[in-house]
């Protein structure tokens, strides 16, 4: 018998191997392992016709996951779909099962990963990490979306609402979905300031750069402000919200800032709020508060920090004992009272105390390194322990003001090994973005970066990054940086500012992504097709600056391509392409009104007789071609025409033109820096040599004014002019764009003694 059924077996698998059927059975066998494919080109509907066509299954901790995509297709097809919580019940016998969470709060994720080897465990996708995948399988259909943890979950639903879902029709669907995503930057945070926040929340914005501002918005607005940009966040995977101004009476004080953390707890995304361990006032940032600096100083008079001239500051003194017990004992209050995921310490911008005993701690710690790099170590050493202590998992992080450099990479700062190794060190990185130091890493363990991008009080609001962003997010992963931080402060409801966010949702993500796989596959759903949404590689560059917006023919050739690129977009790409338009427009008709009142200025400024001069010397000058002639030589364009001194703090600069022979002379004209801060001048005087002396003829204090200014005096007959300022704009260095002396005819000054 046994005979028999071996020759059968060996006539079958002759005949299998006769008529070519071996690779049949082989890819049938492999077949029954696994799911049946699915044809990648045919749409997965998960709503169509207004009838819901899926269940969402979420685990125990992904109600925020599962319910944000219920809302989202809510929100475009007009149907509810139905969301059960992992292990209530048993599935739906019918339709697609959408899971959501992880392997750790759902058991269906675990089953379905453990049958088909799909590895979604937190070890190998990280808390933050993926994977999203549509799979056919047990005769159903299903969209995976696991999560390494419960950010990953709410990671998953926001990169399927915003790039892989399809409205149409009163439907949702999604195409081929087989992706696997971890991110390179840990830490995505946004930076900001209470005041300045312009998310939708009622009342005047502040823009002052530094510290503080007064906060004078309705009260209501903090939380409008604040749960926009968190909702926002969280739909574009940022992870950390740094507040300063967190605390204040005029926004709602402890009950406010409370609703908000909780708020964005349940989203993923952790508060930060700025601590000033000296400057910024503390834990409370504005209010009759015990852990607010002005209050806990007021009863204690004898703990402020003294200055450089001997007198005492509204800042605590960082050596003393009892003010770093008082930052202990609010460490403790804050991280017992507020749901938030760690904290931003700040000194306050290069604060150094000069009483006895910070001199003397200073004096103990054997480095060259600035001495508010030692104040900064000797107070954050204490709080970051105690901090550390409270709250095991909390993002401490400490703002160093500086970049770093190779010096600093062969000599570490002593900080560094005084500061709690697990502390996050926040290097700025402003500065350091446009020339890269390619071979040299930051020394501390736990790194983020921070750019001054985007952002009113610096002046970049209108300003667009793209490639500067992606540049920034490479060089940092290159560098060892686990996370970069810049401004939050503007709502995406402009085209710069949604391409910013955009740009940092992508690259710090996955810095290997191209500047053309990210307009292909991000703007390229925004802007109507990937075609016309390549449009931007060329419209951007053209207006990338101010100083490029400030010529109306940049902005009309990118104004014009914008407008080809709206015609051959699809309809969901016009109001984008339409908002940009305007923009452009607007940057064109204010350039051009700027322009005209810029030649009108300079034609009343300049009029009269110019005087010719001999020679030009100067206090100081910088060496890289900003030398005192550049003053004299008529050419006004930023920066290439200005004198400047040194970046080395002047208090005072002076300027100095002397004429080929005595001259007359009744005004002095200025051309001072456009761009807002560049060491445009606030106080300056003009004085004439008379009789072997100087006599100031012109006094300006707190000048605002950009560009040509004119100043008249009584008509003098003089040999020398000299400018001298005492304070600019920027205090790290002086300068001017141009100092001509004139002769205006027609006044009875004018005639000769």
């Amino acid at each position: 018998m046994r005979m028999m059924r071996l020759r059968r077996t060996q006539t079958w698998l002759a005949a299998i191997v006769a008529f070519g059927m071996l690779p049949w059975l082989v890819q049938r066998t492999v077949n029954a392992a696994r799911p049946p494919s699915i044809n990648a080109d045919q749409p997965l509907w998960l709503v169509r016709d207004g009838q819901a066509r899926c269940t969402i299954v979420a685990g125990k901790d992904d109600d925020f996951a599962g319910d944000r995509l219920r809302r989202w297709m809510a929100d475009h097809s007009g149907v509810q779909v139905n969301v059960l919580q992992a292990d209530s019940g048993p599935l739906p016998k019918k339709g697609c099962v959408v899971l959501v969470g992880s392997v750790v709060s759902n058991s269906w994720i675990r089953k379905l990963s453990d049958t088909l080897g799909l590895q979604a465990s937190p070890q190998a996708l990280t808390s933050q990490g993926y994977i999203a995948k549509r799979i056919h399988h047990d005769r159903r259909d299903w969209l995976l979306l696991a999560g390494g943890g419960r950010d990953g979950a709410i990671h998953a639903v926001a990169d399927m609402i915003n790039w892989h879902l399809t409205p149409a029709n009163k439907g949702v669907s999604i195409g081929s979905c087989d992706t696997r995503q971890i991110p390179r930057m840990k830490y995505r945070w946004f930076w900001t300031w209470d005041h300045r926040m312009d998310w939708g929340g009622s009342g005047k914005v502040g823009k002052v750069m530094g510290g503080g501002g007064t906060y004078s918005k309705s009260p209501e607005a903090f939380l409008i402000d604040y749960k926009h940009c968190v909702d926002y966040m969280a739909d574009h995977k940022f992870n950390g919200l740094i507040i300063w101004g967190f605390l204040r009476d005029t926004h709602g004080g402890v009950e406010a800032s409370r609703e908000l953390c909780r708020y964005a707890s349940r989203r993923g995304i952790r508060i930060l709020p700025g601590v000033g361990t000296s400057g910024y006032a503390g834990y409370y940032f504005e209010g009759d508060h015990r852990f607010n600096a002005g209050t806990w100083l007021a009863k204690h008079p004898e703990l402020r920090s003294i200055a450089r001239d001997g007198k005492p500051t509204d800042s605590p003194c960082p050596s003393n004992k009892a003010n770093q017990d008082w930052l202990d004992d609010g460490a403790k209050w804050l991280f017992d009272n507020f749901e938030i995921g760690g904290v931003n310490l700040e000194m306050g911008d290069f604060l150094v105390c000069h009483c006895d005993v910070c001199k003397k701690a200073r004096a103990a710690i054997q480095s060259k390194e600035p001495d508010y790099y030692k104040d900064m170590a000797i107070s954050h050493m204490v709080t970051l322990k105690t901090m550390r202590k409270l709250a095991p998992e909390a993002w401490l992080s400490y703002a160093t003001y500086t970049g770093y450099d190779a010096e600093m990479m062969r000599s570490p700062p002593k900080f560094i090994s005084m500061i709690p190794k697990d502390a996050i060190c926040q290097w700025t990185l402003t500065h350091m973005a446009s020339r890269w130091p390619a071979d040299v890493r930051p020394m501390t363990k736990h790194n983020v970066g921070y750019l001054h991008w985007c952002n009113s009080s610096t002046h970049t609001q209108d300003d667009f990054y793209l490639q500067s962003v992606l540049d920034i997010c490479r060089n940092a992963a290159g560098a060892g940086f686990e996370g970069l931080d810049t401004y939050g402060e503007l709502a995406p409801d402009r085209a710069n500012v949604e391409i910013f966010y955009l740009a940092w949702e992508a690259f710090l993500w996955n810095p290997k992504m191209t500047v053309e796989q990210f307009v292909d596959q991000r703007l390229g759903r925004l802007y109507g097709g990937s075609e016309p949404a390549l449009a931007l590689l060329k419209v951007l560059p053209l207006v990338r600056t101010r100083k490029l917006r400030e010529d109306p023919r940049n902005c009309l050739q990118a104004c014009k391509l914008a407008e080809v690129a709206l015609k051959e977009a699809t309809p969901n790409g016009h109001p984008r392409w339409k908002r940009l338009i305007a923009n452009l427009r607007s940057y064109a008709d204010a350039a051009t009104e700027q322009l005209e009142k810029q030649r009108r200025r300079a034609a009343l400024a300049r009029t009269g007789k110019r005087i010719d001069v001999a020679s030009v010397k100067a206090s100081d000058e910088e060496s890289r071609g900003w030398n005192a002639a550049k003053a004299v030589d008529g050419n006004v364009k930023e920066p290439e025409g200005y004198w400047l001194t040194r970046k080395n703090n002047p208090k005072q600069a002076w300027l100095e033109l002397t004429f080929a022979q005595p001259e007359k002379i009744n005004r002095a004209v200025l051309f001072h820096q456009l761009n807002p801060g560049h060491y445009r001048s606030l106080d300056y005087s003009i004085s004439v040599h008379l009789d072997g002396q100087w006599k100031q003829v012109v006094a300006i204090k707190d000048n605002q004014q950009a560009g040509w200014v004119a100043h008249a005096f009584p008509s003098v007959v003089t040999d020398k002019v000299r400018l001298d300022i005492t304070r600019s704009a920027y205090g790290n260095r002086m300068g001017v764009g141009e100092f001509e002396l004139r002769l205006v005819p027609g006044t009875r000054s004018d005639q000769l003694p």
